[in-house]
């Protein structure tokens, strides 16, 4: 007969040999979630701009997602290197920071802008009254203020620097001084207002308002939006994430809908469309 100790020691021994075969599914880790991102945005909601992309893409491949916010386009673009994001919606001037890089990056497509919208989306440079004069800002330019809305800022930054660079001002050394709005109205009020003397934003802001006193000095071209990004990784299907996109407008119409609302110079677009090849070729940013 065995005695109590003995049955106990052999029910133990039972226990732990079941313990050790773990059933299938607790043995599986989840995959890690594809991180969907952009960068933030006064007065603009870009977490719930992003958020139905998100939602969209771990659908279609019934994979985990998360939405990410980073404080800039540059910030945005230095996660992407890391691996800290998988697709990034950026602005023009990250898209084209991200393509200097030498991390393999694949380019996703772009929302299409309807034509006549498209026109609208430009930089502008406006100052107080009394400097429109053809080379009255390049002839006082060391006594006048200057306002951009960010370093990184495409209509509000690094199209217009061009500008100014092209005329022989540098922006950081030919004005009294430089200074960073943060955003295109506010960029807009400081000259409005009197804190600034000159200030370069998207032109849409200034046609919308046109304060007294303001005037125009130069309009760009047409600037095309900066086309989603992706970084190839074993996990991460960026060519199938391109599939997915030029098939949202039937598969989610919401995913453009939150893009617009994120975005106002995606205009009204419905679609995405394949990026345009002369944005394949990065421009140099200075």
């Amino acid at each position: 007969m065995v005695s109590d100790s003995g049955m106990t020691r052999a029910l133990l021994v039972v226990v732990l040999s079941l313990l050790s075969f773990a059933p299938v599914w607790a043995q599986q880790t989840l995959p890690r979630p594809w991180v969907i991102a952009t960068y933030a945005y006064p007065q603009r909601d870009r977490a719930a701009a992003i958020q139905p992309l998100a939602d969209y893409l771990g659908l279609r491949a019934r994979h985990p997602v998360q939405v990410r916010l980073f404080d800039s386009p540059t910030a945005l673009v230095d996660a992407l290197r890391r691996g800290e994001a998988d697709v990034v919606v950026p602005n023009l001037h990250s898209y084209l920071q991200a393509r200097r890089a030498s991390e393999p990056l694949t380019t996703l497509p772009v929302p299409q802008v309807p034509a006549l919208q498209a026109d609208r989306y430009r930089a502008v440079l406006v100052a107080r009254a009394g400097l429109e004069q053809a080379g009255e800002l390049e002839r006082v330019a060391r006594s006048l203020r200057l306002v951009l809305v960010g370093r990184d800022s495409a209509s509000g930054g690094f199209v217009p620097v061009r500008e100014l660079r092209r005329r022989g001002l540098e922006p950081t050394t030919a004005f009294a001084h430089l200074a960073y709005a943060g955003s295109h109205a506010a960029a807009l009020q400081a000259v409005a207002s009197g804190k600034a003397d000159v200030a370069a934003l998207a032109a849409d802001v200034y046609d919308a308002e046109r304060p007294t006193g303001v005037v125009e000095l130069w309009r760009s071209e047409p600037i095309p939006p900066g086309p989603l990004l992706c970084r190839p990784a074993a996990d991460v299907p960026c060519q199938q994430f391109a599939a997915w996109l030029l098939e949202a407008h039937d598969e989610a119409p919401s995913v453009m809908a939150a893009l617009r609302a994120g975005w106002p110079e995606f205009g009204d677009a419905t679609v995405f469309v394949p990026a345009p090849t002369a944005l394949l070729t990065p421009a140099p940013l200075d």
